[in-house]
């Protein structure tokens, strides 16, 4: 079993036992959370101790604040429920469709917008691993629209897949003549560096794949706070780089975890320095269970112009918003 298999099989799943390794009171806690906790051990060892508050252990620790009923926040906050194709697709831009790649995280961020999301169970002996969509029902369905010219990896992690899994899918990809990049959004360098091996690297890293025609690869990393970066999570992002990975960033604003002047200047300063373009600044999207992390979009925009004052241009995300039926993301500034 790869390292980084063995660090998701042994990671945290007990909030009860989360609390006790790390010294806190789990007066506050949800003990029995419908949305299940998963916390590996590379997160864990940078949340700090006694801290119960800690930025990093807010973003997985089930609270007993998630029950809180408001409203304007629901199970559909984007609205993608309904919308996915039997293939697995969602195409809700112009030119650009997304793969829902299968339902693992490396991580149970307690603020994800596809929360309450059903995926449906498909059977496919041919696939281990529990691979939700098969890359040749989405390359024939790609093929008959040659308006696509970017596939978009989702999920959960598309990075959850298996290294013969994930090439399987960007080679069909590949031989698609429409699409010219292949988007993977991500949070696995970040949970689980380990993942990042020498072979997923080599693959990823733009260099020309077998086959003739490769697209373009680009990574999205989800990073929320600076003390996310640590050695082995920035070693791993230069890697990707140093093999001519294109990455940028998104982070969502999240109360009590990000809200403030210096630690966003920090964090995006950070990404720029290890050569990662900070691209989205996300409102929260208002999903049930996650009311307690909402930022004013007046507070939003606050620190946007005063990032803007602090920071090159190139450093400072966009802040947006997604809005159910809108032909892209909508711009808060």
């Amino acid at each position: 079993m790869p390292l980084w298999k063995k660090i998701f099989a042994e990671a945290v799943r007990d909030p009860a036992e989360l609390c006790r390794r790390l010294g806190i009171s789990d007066e506050n806690v949800d003990l029995n959370p419908h949305f299940p906790m998963l916390v590996p051990e590379p997160f864990l060892r940078r949340i700090r101790p006694k801290s119960p508050l800690d930025p990093l252990l807010l973003q997985v620790l089930p609270r007993k604040e998630e029950s809180i009923k408001s409203p304007g926040f629901t199970t559909n906050p984007v609205g993608e429920n309904g919308h996915l194709s039997p293939e697995g697709t969602l195409s809700k831009y112009h030119g650009r469709s997304l793969i829902v790649t299968g339902k693992r995280c490396s991580t149970h961020c307690r603020f994800c917008f596809r929360r309450h999301m059903h995926l449906p169970e498909i059977e496919d002996t041919t696939i281990s691993g529990g691979f939700f969509i098969n890359p040749k029902t989405i390359a024939a369905r790609f093929k008959k629209n040659p308006t696509i010219h970017e596939a978009i990896l989702s999920g959960g992690d598309p990075l959850m897949l298996g290294d013969r899994q994930l090439e399987d899918l960007i080679l069909h990809l590949d031989q698609i003549p429409s699409i010219t990049r292949i988007r993977i959004h991500t949070r696995m360098p970040i949970i689980i560096p380990q993942r990042m091996t020498e072979n997923l690297i080599r693959f990823l890293g733009n260099n020309k794949r077998t086959g003739g025609k490769a697209a373009k690869i680009i990574i999205v990393l989800h990073v929320n706070h600076p003390n996310e970066l640590d050695t082995d999570v920035c070693r791993s992002i230069e890697d990707l780089i140093d093999s001519g990975g294109i990455l940028l960033s998104q982070t969502v604003l999240l109360r009590q975890i990000n809200d403030t002047l210096p630690i966003l200047a920090e964090l995006f300063e950070r990404l720029i320095d290890l050569g990662v373009i900070p691209y989205y600044l996300h409102q929260l999207d208002r999903v049930s269970g996650a009311t307690h992390f909402e930022v004013s979009t007046e507070k939003g925009c606050d620190l946007i112009t005063k990032l803007r004052t602090r920071l090159p241009g190139y450093a400072v995300p966009r802040y947006v918003r997604e809005i159910p039926g809108e032909p892209g993301k909508s711009v808060l500034m």
